[in-house]
């Protein structure tokens, strides 16, 4: 079998396989005990499976001697001796038994719980990012490292670790009963172990890198089903299928060339081990027929050396073949605790904000996503309390950059925003973005009740509340109309309603939160004119004594604002009300016009 021709290059990154085993070792370190106990429960499995053997030789020895005394006449098999060892046998594997799935139950505990906590970690992670490293880390990437990634650890811990401490203990054990019998044979099958875990140690340090970039390729391909997915109908509407298939089959083109190459590289172990093993039991049986015939050791003695060969054998074999899910696991490693190093958010003050006294005020400040290219550019003006100032401007322009750094989702490269003559800096975020409510022109909803998407505003509002927020913003009526009411359920892309009532639902939710700020980003934008103009006047009801920031297309929706602000490549243009900017004669008066003569056509 051969792989595929590759369709791009994958990234180049070195495993970094001591910190990936640091790591584990670091969540291991919080379950000493039970790990404590693991260890002691394999340890008596494999100890009494270790001993076995020996009583089954005994065993053997004493049928070979009584049928050599029954061809003799001199006597018979000592059956009560006979039966003794047998039972001795039955016991001690019971005991094993028993003690392996205390063991593995121990250890599940473990790797569940750690699971648990590294699925709690990278969400706590997720919700902490700052924005500009919410935006480098794809969704479905992010999504394979909480899933895949963590399951792949999860069964690295149970499946490895417990064969790996189980396969180290046996061979400890059966190399001292080895030596317990014979020492010389010991000493030939003992002296390939050096051999067996030389070839273990470069093939695992060859094809590492193979695993992780399966993972890494793993997460492209989830990303890329996820962004199909949400995407499916602007796909379908320009006819992208093809290059959306194509654009996939790379990805999982080059998954599977990763995975193919680790796969194959990790498997030349399991061969090369079972030709050392079989070269080990042609040496011994030629040794052990040697030393039968010198007297030196006793038939049973060799069947039970043989038996701790295959015992032997057996753990070397499981380590090679669990040596892809060791790999696997450690790249897992390496990919969460990469996310998780992430920095979080700063946020060094604990000064709480709870209302606005004076003013908002913006003083020449400047801000650019990258070093070299400023998307606001040294912006001054103020809001008073209780004002309504609109930002216009073409797409962008800067407008939603300027409520993101009012809400300190990006921090300004210059200047100052300050609330009642504080820098917002001086604020915690939290506090601060607590007295903001916003309306963004991609609603989002969550899969749950009518009711709870709107309750999301304020958990503690009671349902009359509920239904007094939708009324304000005249979605009471639609709601109902609904099979199951407010009890409605949205599916899971909440396209079981349509765009402009999502957007309702929204409105109402941010009504229910009773801000002292409220941004509305386009917030009418995806209903019909007949409902702006009904929402148009809850908003004015909304708004009386809040400070409010409206972003709008539409000229004509924004005429009652008390300031309106006219912005160009992030710098103020234009600044006044409707009446002043229409005396003005300049961008907003002619772009207000082509609007009125396109609705006219």
């Amino acid at each position: 079998m051969s792989p595929p021709p590759r369709k791009g290059k994958p990234p180049e990154k070195a495993a970094d396989n001591r910190k990936a085993i640091r790591n584990i070792l670091k969540l291991l370190g919080g379950y000493k005990l039970k790990l404590t106990v693991t260890v002691i429960c394999a340890v008596i499995s494999t100890v009494f499976t270790v001993i076995s053997p020996i009583y089954i030789g005994l065993a053997t020895t004493t049928i070979y001697d009584g049928i050599t005394k029954i061809l003799n006449h001199t006597g018979t098999i000592d059956m009560q001796h006979l039966f003794y060892l047998l039972n001795v046998v039955v016991v001690l594997y019971i005991i094993s038994s028993v003690f392996s799935y205390l063991q593995s139950y121990f250890l599940v505990g473990i790797s569940t719980k750690i699971s648990y906590n590294l699925r709690s970690r990278i969400m706590d992670k997720i919700t902490s990012l700052a924005m500009e490293d919410v935006d480098e880390n794809k969704r479905g990437d992010i999504l394979s490292r909480l899933t895949n990634d963590v399951d792949s650890l999860q069964t690295g811990i149970t499946q490895a670790f417990l064969q790996m401490l189980t396969a180290i203990i046996t061979i400890i054990g059966v190399v001292a009963m080895m030596l317990y019998i014979n020492v010389w044979m010991t000493l030939v099958t003992i002296v390939l172990i050096p051999i067996s875990f030389a070839i273990i140690l470069i093939v695992t340090k060859f094809s590492q890198k193979y695993f992780l970039k399966q993972l890494t390729f793993k997460g492209k391909v989830n990303g890329q089903i996820e962004e199909t997915f949400t995407g499916h109908d602007i796909i379908r509407a320009f006819n992208q299928e093809d290059e959306s298939i194509e654009k996939f089959e790379i990805d999982n083109d080059n998954w599977y060339d990763q995975e193919w190459k680790s796969q194959f590289v990790s498997s030349l172990t399991g061969p090369i081990m079972n030709f050392i093993s079989n070269f080990q039991y042609v040496i011994i049986a030629v040794l052990g027929a040697i030393f039968a015939m010198q007297g030196a050791i006793a038939v049973g003695d060799i069947l039970a050396f043989f038996q701790y060969i295959e015992n032997f054998s057996r753990p070397i074999q499981q380590i090679t073949r669990v040596m892809n899910l060791v790999q696997t696991a450690m790249a897992a490693t390496e990919r969460i605790f990469e996310f998780l190093e992430i920095d979080d958010e700063e946020n060094p003050s604990e000064k709480q904000i709870t209302n606005i006294t004076e003013s908002i005020t913006f003083e020449n400040v400047s801000f650019g996503y990258t070093p070299n290219e400023k998307v606001i550019d040294n912006l001054t003006f103020s809001v008073k309390k209780g004002e309504k100032i609109a930002i216009v401007g073409e797409t962008g322009a800067g407008k939603t950059t300027i409520v993101k750094l009012l809400m300190r989702f990006y921090d300004i490269n210059k200047g100052s925003i300050r609330i009642d003559g504080v820098d917002i800096e001086e604020y915690d975020k939290h506090s601060l973005r607590s007295i903001v409510g916003m309306v963004l022109q991609d609603s989002w909803l969550f899969s749950d009740t009518i009711t709870n998407n709107i309750r999301y505003g304020n958990l503690d509002a009671t349902d009359e509340e509920v239904v007094e927020a939708a009324k304000n913003v005249y979605a009471d009526n639609f709601i109902r109309q609904l099979p199951q009411g407010y009890d409605t359920e949205l599916n899971e892309d909440t396209d079981n309603i349509s765009h402009g009532q999502k957007q309702l639902l929204t409105i109402a939710r941010t009504i229910l939160s009773k801000k002292e700020i409220l941004i509305l980003d386009e917030a009418t934008s995806s209903v019909d004119t007949r409902t702006e103009k009904l929402i148009q006047k809850a908003m004015d009801r909304l708004m009386e004594n809040r400070t409010s920031f409206i972003i709008a297309h539409r000229l004509s929706t924004i005429k009652n604002a008390d300031k309106i602000i006219v912005i160009e490549n992030g710098k103020i243009i234009e600044q006044g009300t409707h009446e002043e900017l229409l005396a003005q004669k300049g961008y907003y008066y002619n772009t207000l016009n082509a609007q009125y003569e396109e609705n006219a056509i």
